[in-house]
C-alpha cells in the first residue's frame, strides 16, 4: 500500500510544479495533459493544455498534481486529497467502503484509462481521498 497527496489547481498547475521543482531542486517532470488522454478529442478544447497527471518525489511523500476540468467548483485551500494505492483489490474496496460510508462520492470505484480501480469521495470529515488499485 501507499500514500501520497494530491493537489488540483485551476489551470495553473504548470507553474505550481515548475515552483515546486525549482524549491526542491528537481528536473520539470514528464506531463500527461487532458489533450494527451485516450479520446481526447471527445473533451473540451479549452482543457487539452491542462495538466491531468505529474508527480514530484519530495523527501519521503509522492505529490501528486492535476489541474482540474473547465467549470469545476476548484477552492484554494480544499484542493488537496489524500491517495491510497493498493494492490489487494478486496483491501481497496473495503478502505473504499468503510472510509466513504457517510461522506460524498465524486466518482464511484470503478475503472479508468489509468486504473482497474479508482474513485474519489470527501469523507464524513470532509477530507478528500482517493483509492486506486496500483
Amino acid at each position: 500500500m501507499s500514500c501520497a497527496v494530491f493537489i488540483n489547481f485551476d489551470g495553473d498547475c504548470r507553474s505550481a510544479v515548475e515552483f515546486y521543482a525549482k524549491v526542491f531542486k528537481q528536473e520539470f517532470p514528464q506531463v500527461l495533459t487532458y489533450g494527451g488522454t485516450p479520446g481526447a478529442g471527445k473533451g473540451n478544447d479549452a482543457d487539452k493544455d491542462r495538466i491531468l497527471y505529474t508527480s514530484l518525489q519530495v523527501m519521503d511523500c509522492n505529490l501528486m498534481f492535476s489541474d482540474c476540468p473547465s467549470g469545476f467548483a476548484h477552492v484554494k485551500g480544499n484542493n488537496i486529497a489524500i491517495s491510497l494505492g493498493f494492490t489487494c483489490e478486496d483491501e481497496a474496496r473495503r478502505v473504499y467502503a468503510e472510509l466513504s460510508d457517510g461522506g460524498t462520492v465524486h466518482m464511484p470505484l470503478g475503472q479508468t484509462f489509468f486504473s482497474k480501480l479508482f474513485g474519489m469521495f470527501r469523507d464524513k470529515y470532509g477530507i478528500s481521498w482517493q483509492v486506486s488499485l496500483q
